[in-house]
């Protein structure tokens, strides 16, 4: 058994660290789904940009994550409708909508840079199921299957194809004796988030980016020329930098510390199976578990991947950023916890406890793979898009599990507004001024979701 991704477990020759000094229009820190989307959209336009990756491309989140492509954010429909319209009143059940059609865009997004970058990586939507377990897991909701009716119907008058599954239709489908009833989105699909990316960072290339890795970003200065990012083997000056950091976002600008917060989630995969035992993607107990069937064979079966745990391990699972103070007179020195990937027993164990009373007939399937990756949760489950309180510096972080519903569309808007297009996605979707305000939250913020 390998004790990191299964993702990120193929060949792959990383690009040269930074050595000496440059001059770009725009820097990317952060070689995941964010940065490099980002920096393929404005080498597009025919911007000089520069990526730079602490680690290997796609090395963080997104190579730790489900591979799930998924429409909206991650609490139940009625309940970011409840939530919105308490924020912003009247216009919360729109916002609402439009959380759900920015990801829908996305989803378009992406699938449209894999056909014009012919790019290979498992690619399906076949949908996913929101599940109603009969015995809900711990930090629930007591009632899941009232919550999915209810989604059910107001995404219905939103205008979304969604369906409802009874138990009987489910378990036609997903054979576990433990389904109460389902929310079928038929929209969403599923991929290998790490060939999409190295995908993309080969079109990128292509098109001249410079592409930097084991490139750690130890600060970002500014002066009468513009901006001055450092980095141990050199610096690089450019006029705007894009932040595609997500959960390490506070490590390098220390007011985003209350405003996420990392959560790390854990992973296993199972030893192949010859049969196609499922299709689409599958989250139950308020997105506590998840699941889904690989296509790596043999014939149409696969692997099974399982992730979750968290809620029985809250403490251990979620990070903070905290000052200690030295032994010796000085400045306090700035510790952040939450950031190791390695995986627990504790949490692997809960999860080979929820994989086999779901699926009683796979008990005694061997693990191939367990991992963990780290997570950026807001204070308030959005995202924040836009420039950040240091002029030139703009932010695509906090997705709170949701990086493959927003992190493309966000990087379509911002490097439309870097190279001075119309901003036509910004003026098609109010939710990003409003509930994706990158200003928001400041130092009162408290970190309130799981």
């Amino acid at each position: 058994m390998i004790r990191d991704s299964y993702w990120l477990d193929m060949p792959y020759a990383p690009s040269d660290p930074l050595s000496g000094d440059l001059d770009v229009d725009v820097v990317v820190i952060g070689g995941g789904v964010t940065g490099v989307t980002g920096a393929l959209f404005l080498a597009e336009g025919g911007a000089r940009v520069a990526v730079l990756e602490r680690r290997e491309i796609a090395s963080g989140a997104t190579g730790r994550n489900g591979g799930f492509m998924l429409a909206g954010t991650h609490e139940y429909y009625a309940e970011a409708v409840e939530e919105l319209t308490d924020l912003y009143g009247p216009d919360g059940r729109r916002l609402a909508r439009e959380s759900w059609m920015i990801a829908l865009e996305n989803h378009d997004l992406m699938a449209g840079l894999m056909k014009k970058y012919a790019i290979q990586c498992d690619y399906y939507r076949h949908g996913s199921y929101v599940i109603a377990m009969k015995r809900p897991d711990r930090g629930s909701h007591k009632n899941p299957l009232e919550r999915i009716v209810q989604s059910y119907h107001l995404l219905q008058e939103d205008g979304f194809e969604v369906a409802y599954l009874d138990e009987e239709e489910l378990y036609d489908i997903k054979r576990s004796p433990l389904l109460a009833g389902a929310l079928r989105n038929k929209f969403d699909g599923e991929l290998h988030p790490v060939k999409y990316v190295r995908g993309l960072a080969a079109a990128a290339r292509g098109l001249g980016i410079l592409c930097f890795e084991n490139t750690p970003v130890t600060g970002i200065d500014r002066d009468g020329r513009g901006l001055l990012v450092q980095s141990p083997g050199g610096r690089i000056r450019t006029q705007q930098v894009l932040l595609g950091m997500n959960a390490y976002t506070p490590q390098l600008d220390a007011r985003y510390e209350r405003r996420i917060i990392p959560h790390r989630g854990q992973v296993f995969t199972t030893e192949p199976v010859s049969e196609r035992l499922f299709n689409g993607v599958f989250y139950a107990n308020d997105g506590w578990e998840f699941w889904r069937q690989l296509h790596d064979g043999p014939g149409e079966g696969g692997r099974l991947l399982f992730g979750g745990g968290r809620n029985h391990h809250i403490r251990a699972e979620r990070g903070f950023h905290f000052l200690r103070h030295r032994s010796r007179p000085g400045r306090p020195v700035r510790t952040y916890r939450g950031y190791k990937e390695r995986p627990t027993r504790a949490v692997q164990r809960t999860n080979d406890r929820a994989f086999n009373g779901a699926f009683p007939h796979l008990a005694n399937l061997g693990r191939s793979h367990r991992w963990g990756g780290v997570m950026g949760f807001s204070y308030d489950s959005s995202p924040f898009v836009g420039e950040t309180e240091t002029p030139g510096v703009h932010i695509v972080a906090g997705f709170t599990g949701r990086g493959n519903a927003y992190a493309t569309v966000a990087a379509r808007m911002l490097s439309d507004r870097l190279l001075g297009r119309p901003p036509t996605l910004e003026r098609q979707f109010e939710t990003v001024k409003r509930v994706f305000d990158p200003l928001r939250g400041g130092i009162d913020a408290e970190n309130r979701r799981r």
